[in-house]
């Protein structure tokens, strides 16, 4: 350990040229042996024999574990973005939007629960170095999406599409139920796509007002 550490810093002094695809795809194999090992069994040394290179070669891309993490789910966090981007496009009304949105964050997801797991594992692992520092970069992922959301469903009260309610409720309900469903699948073994048929009949169908129904300027609360 202590050699590794000594040899990090002495790379830290030197001028790094990184070429970003090469360190993607890296990250991507590093995460594949990990989820197989498990991340409280796997060391950098691991990962250089199982990708077959020196460890001065896998130091040069990562520093430690903490940052096969970060680029693990930097990488994560665009795909995510393109998936749900590609199945929210043409749609407009609210109600629709978020319904889609919950829909294609599990069909994302659809098949990888083992790397969901993998993820988690690898994320406590990482964050013994960096407490706090994940959760903050996720806290503005998602925020920016939320604050998007809500003035979505605002508007939506507003024009008369959806009927009075709190946007800001409604939008961490609807993120709320994105990742708690997941966890429900890994733990009880529950169909997701069930659940959101009955999170879509009780919860927001309610919400989606008739042609015939007034309309109300209501304010979005974050």
């Amino acid at each position: 350990m202590t050699e590794c550490r000594v040899f990090c810093e002495k790379l830290d002094t030197v001028p790094r040229i990184v070429d970003r695809a090469r360190r993607e795809e890296l990250a991507a194999r590093a995460f594949e042996v990990i989820r197989a090992r498990g991340a409280h069994r796997t060391s950098m040394s691991d990962l250089a024999a199982a990708l077959g290179m020196k460890r001065s070669t896998l130091y040069w891309y990562f520093r430690d574990l903490g940052q096969v993490f970060d680029a693990v789910m930097e990488a994560h966090r665009r795909r995510l973005e393109a998936f749900v981007r590609g199945r929210l496009a043409g749609r407009s009304h609210p109600i629709d939007v978020l319904l889609e949105l919950i829909r294609a964050h599990l069909d994302f997801f659809e098949g990888r629960h083992d790397a969901l797991i993998a993820l988690y594992q690898l994320w406590a692992v990482a964050d013994a170095d960096q407490p706090g520092a994940e959760i903050a970069r996720t806290r503005a992922f998602v925020s920016a999406v939320r604050d998007q959301l809500i003035d979505l469903v605002a508007a939506g009260v507003t024009d008369g599409r959806v009927r009075p309610c709190d946007p800001a409720q409604v939008v961490d309900m609807v993120l709320a139920y994105c990742d708690g469903s997941l966890t429900q699948r890994v733990k009880l073994g529950l169909d997701p796509h069930v659940l959101v048929d009955g999170f879509s009949r009780y919860v927001l169908e309610p919400l989606r007002a008739r042609p015939e129904e007034p309309t109300c300027d209501t304010r979005a609360r974050r």
